[in-house]
């Protein structure tokens, strides 16, 4: 009795453990990023995306089990990377690039009007940079490292959902690849640029000319051509939606005080022209259907187990 009793003392006192290693692991993971993000822009420099990528990794493996960590994250890893590179590609296919289907589309949202064009008319001063022009662009640069950090804190926390999210983000992401190669879009600022629409100001280039220059670390993103007619749809747009849709899942009414973020970035998006209000739309939508298309998919997967066992 006395035996069983030490057991299962043992056993939670091991469990606690663990629970409280998780939590000091993810706060330290995200006091790294928060410090190194900091500084970094202080001193006028920012990570691109592989070196997040590369020197989160090295960080996990120093203090997370590295064979686990391995196993578990370098598919996700080379897939993501492979889908920056290919996301270059796009251009060169020779599809004519769409221009007035988001335009359209926008004045008929906001009858006759073009939302980019008056959020800058009613926020933006040419010459002059606000407290929000710094926010909004520090928004639209977090796209890669808010779902890499929730894919770290799910992996700590809840394994199986770190596999669910890492399936969806990657069928979200290459279904918006196939989506530039098969009609690509013309930004907002590219329009303006040719004169198409009135004057839309590079505010996230002018922001980001004065505070954040190229850092001297290796980076592979120097090989991979960025593709300037990826608007619709919005990534930028659908990888917090589907951040949200996953803290909804889990933790259910708390999850909605995130809210506020994804919100953030979809006016983010519009008003440093960027992208349409349409292409936003269909980035959550694409979310969406990301989301539930995986949910569907180990929901019949569960499904087919139990039959096979019950057999």
């Amino acid at each position: 009795m006395i035996e069983t009793i030490k057991k299962t003392f043992s056993k939670f006192l091991k469990i606690k453990e663990e629970k409280l290693r998780g939590k000091m692991l993810i706060i330290f993971i995200l006091a790294y990023f928060v410090i190194v993000s900091f500084f970094m822009l202080k001193n006028g420099m920012w990570l691109s995306p592989d070196q997040f990528i590369i020197v989160g990794f090295v960080l996990a493996l120093l203090v997370a089990q590295p064979i686990l960590f391995l196993r578990d994250w370098t598919p996700f890893i080379l897939l993501f990377l492979s889908y920056e590179y290919l996301r270059g590609l796009a251009p060169k296919l020779g599809m004519s690039v769409h221009i007035y289907p988001m335009i359209h589309a926008d004045k008929f949202l906001f009858l006759g009007t073009l939302p980019t064009v008056d959020l800058q008319k009613l926020l933006y001063v040419p010459g002059q940079l606000h407290f929000y022009d710094y926010i909004f662009t520090v928004l639209y640069m977090m796209h890669f490292i808010l779902p890499l950090v929730f894919a770290f804190f799910l992996w700590i926390k809840r394994r199986k959902d770190y596999k669910r999210f890492v399936i969806a983000l990657l069928a979200l992401s290459y279904a918006g690849f196939l989506t530039y190669m098969l009609f690509p879009a013309m930004p907002p600022w590219m329009a303006s640029d040719q004169g198409i629409i009135p004057q839309v100001y590079n505010t996230f280039g002018t922001t980001m000319s004065t505070f954040v220059k190229s850092s001297h670390l290796p980076s592979v993103y120097k090989f991979m051509n960025p593709n300037p007619v990826a608007a619709m749809p919005s990534l930028h747009a659908a990888y917090p939606t589907l951040v949200f849709l996953f803290l909804l899942e889990i933790y259910g009414r708390k999850a909605w005080a995130f809210i506020i973020y994804p919100i953030a970035v979809w006016v983010a998006i519009v008003y440093t022209g960027n992208h349409y209000v349409i292409d936003a739309i269909f980035g959550i939508l694409y979310a969406y259907v990301a989301f539930y298309g995986v949910n569907y998919f180990y929901k019949r997967r569960a499904e087919k187990v139990l039959v096979t066992e019950t057999a």
